[in-house]
């Protein structure tokens, strides 16, 4: 009877030990889930101009006209000053003039077209021994020279054509032309002032916004370029908007134990503007599908039972 009971325990004792370790190995199987630890929290903060551009002149002049003021809204190229360019204007068209003058290149070519007449003809009394062999060398240095000085003229009227260029280039100089399309912030500068290194008026470029944030480094390496996240201004706390994250500060501070991460926030339309504080969550990126292997694709064909629990059997 002992001996029964002696069995029968330790048949008990192996069972519930099989039974545990399924049961560990069944656990170990199935993925962890994911508590607040793990997400990333929402952070504080600003929306900013991607550009904020302090507009001046390339040369020192005074002031004519200026054709943006505060909040005014302008696109790239478009003129927002102009210099005093009398002078300039001036030379640009004695330049334009002289570019366009032919009256030299008509003269020279005429009198080389004389010199190659005359010394055909003397070419003639050469042959008859009618004149000296020194006139006739005389004629054909004549007629060498008058066919340089054509093609002198020729390069006199290339040069004149690019001093015209460059007398061009000089004017448009004292023109200033907004380098980016956005919005004037400030305002330096007014009609009939001197300029020579201050700038002339602020634009900001608005269209996309930067996003600056700063993150604690225990989430360096989960925060990646092309991430996504929702950003909120205080101002408007009902409109959330989609930005991309663009850059990730590779150096963290140590101070402080942050990181920098920048996002680019479309703005199409200027409804949202600059310098705003604000609230980010980033989304979570999605996990990509498991692939199926070609040895389980074969074996769920083969199996029945699969495949009646597959048709809805």
């Amino acid at each position: 009877m002992d001996l029964h009971v002696q069995t029968m325990t330790r048949v008990l004792i192996g069972i519930l030990f099989t039974a545990f370790l399924v049961g560990s190995a069944g656990a170990g199987d199935k993925p962890l889930e994911a508590d607040g630890a793990d997400t990333i929290p929402e952070f504080d903060c600003v929306i900013e101009p991607s550009e904020i551009i302090d507009v001046g002149s390339a040369v020192p002049g005074l002031i004519k006209a200026i054709y943006a003021h505060r909040s005014d809204l302008v696109k790239k190229g478009e003129v927002i000053a102009q210099l005093e360019s009398s002078v300039e204007r001036a030379t640009l068209k004695l330049s334009k003039v002289r570019a366009k003058l032919t009256t030299s290149i008509e003269l020279r070519q005429a009198s080389a077209a004389f010199e190659r007449r005359t010394q055909k003809r003397n070419q003639v009394l050469f042959q008859k021994s009618s004149l000296s062999e020194y006139d006739m060398d005389r004629l054909k240095t004549e007629t060498r020279i008058a066919q340089l000085q054509v093609r002198q003229e020729k390069d006199n009227k290339r040069i004149a054509g690019l001093e015209y260029g460059s007398a061009a280039a000089t004017l448009a100089r004292r023109t200033i032309r907004s380098p980016v399309q956005g919005v004037v912030m400030e305002r330096f500068k007014s009609v009939g002032e001197y300029v020579d290194e201050d700038p002339i008026l602020r634009v900001a470029q608005l269209d996309p916004l930067h996003v600056e944030v700063i993150v604690p480094v225990k989430y360096l390496g989960r925060i990646t370029p092309g991430m996504q996240a929702e950003v909120t201004p205080v101002v408007s706390s009902h409109n959330i908007h989609l930005a991309t994250v663009t850059r990730v500060d590779r150096v963290a501070d140590a101070a402080s134990g942050t990181f920098g991460v920048r996002l680019s926030l479309s703005n199409p339309d200027y409804t949202i503007p600059g310098g705003l504080r604000c609230r980010l969550g980033f989304l979570p990126a999605e996990a990509p599908a498991a692939p199926v292997t070609a040895a389980e694709s074969v074996e769920d064909k083969g199996d029945p039972t699969r495949t009646a629990l597959a048709a809805g059997e």
